[in-house]
């Protein structure tokens, strides 16, 4: 009996994205927080997270990094 190869390869289970709910996506993440976003687009959160993950998007420099800059100053 031959055993099958797995692929490696993900397989999509939902809704392919299109470009211009890329571009949507995009634009919003920088003021809005993921579930809304999802909320928004008619579409789960964590497909929403996945794709923010998969593009690295992020909102900005991070609070931390911000507070570190204020304790240089004196």
């Amino acid at each position: 009996m031959a055993m099958k190869k797995k692929s490696k390869a993900k397989k999509m289970m939902g809704k392919a994205w299109r470009s211009d709910e890329i571009k949507k996506l995009r634009e919003a993440y920088k003021t809005r927080p993921a579930s809304k976003i999802a909320k928004e687009m008619r579409r789960s959160l964590a497909s929403v997270r996945g794709k923010i993950s998969a593009l690295k998007l992020r909102k900005g420099p991070s609070r931390k990094a911000k507070a570190g800059k204020k304790r240089g100053r004196r």
